[in-house]
C-alpha cells in the first residue's frame, strides 16, 4: 500500500523536480545531475545551399591562366549545341568522353591538360558519359570504353582514339585529323590499364 501511496505521488513531484533542477546554477565541480542551461544564443544560420551542376560543370574555359582549350560541357544540350556547331561550322574539335568513376581517365587528367595546352587554337570538349541525357547518345556515337576521343575536321568526325596510352596517338591523330604540325611526344608515363569499358 505504502508503494501505491508512492506512485501515486509521483506525477505530482515531477514537475517540481524538474522546476527544482531548472534553478539551480550550473557549476563544472557539481555532482548534480542537472543539466546546463539552454544557451539563449540565435539557431546558426542554414548551410549555403548547393551551387547547381550547370554552375560547377560550364562551358568555359577551365584553365584561368588562357592557354587551354579544354572546355567542360555541363549539360546533353550543350553537348548537343557544341556538337551541332562544330559539324555545320566546320571547326577543329576534340570531344574526350569520360566518367567520374574511371581510373584511367583520372590518371590522364595532367595529359589531358598538358595536350590541351600543347593546342590551344584546338577545343577539347570533355563531355562525362553519365551526365543525364548524353547516356542515350554513346551508341550512336560508337563510344564503347572511356577514355575515348573524337577528332573532328571540317564538320566530320575523322579519326578516334580509345586507349589510355594517348599520347603518341593523340599527336599523330590531331596531326593527321586536324592538319596541324605533329609535336614530338612528351615525356608523361601512364602505368595504367588501357581503359574503362562501359556495358551497353
Amino acid at each position: 500500500m505504502a508503494l501505491a501511496h508512492r506512485l501515486c505521488r509521483l506525477p505530482r513531484l515531477l514537475p517540481l523536480a524538474a522546476a527544482a533542477a531548472a534553478s539551480k546554477p550550473y557549476l563544472p565541480g557539481n555532482p548534480s545531475p542537472a543539466l546546463p542551461p539552454p544557451l539563449s544564443s540565435p539557431s546558426p544560420p542554414p548551410p549555403p545551399p548547393f551551387p547547381s551542376l550547370s554552375r560547377l560543370f560550364s562551358t568555359t574555359p577551365s584553365s584561368s591562366s588562357g592557354d587551354s582549350s579544354m572546355v567542360v560541357v555541363g549539360s546533353a544540350e550543350s553537348f548537343t549545341s557544341i556538337m551541332s556547331k562544330v559539324e555545320a561550322e566546320k571547326l577543329p574539335a576534340v570531344f574526350y568522353y569520360t566518367a567520374v568513376w574511371c581510373g584511367p581517365c583520372r590518371a590522364m587528367a595532367p595529359v589531358i591538360s598538358k595536350l590541351s595546352s600543347r593546342y590551344p587554337k584546338i577545343p577539347i570538349y570533355k563531355v562525362d558519359i553519365d551526365m543525364d541525357g548524353v547516356g542515350s547518345k554513346l551508341s550512336d556515337l560508337k563510344i564503347f570504353s572511356v577514355p575515348t576521343f573524337h577528332f573532328y575536321y571540317q564538320g566530320r568526325k575523322t579519326g578516334e582514339v580509345a586507349t589510355i596510352e594517348v599520347v603518341e596517338e593523340y599527336d599523330r591523330e590531331v596531326a593527321r585529323c586536324l592538319h596541324v604540325p605533329s609535336i614530338n611526344v612528351f615525356d608523361i608515363d601512364i602505368s595504367e590499364p588501357s581503359g574503362c569499358f562501359l556495358s551497353c
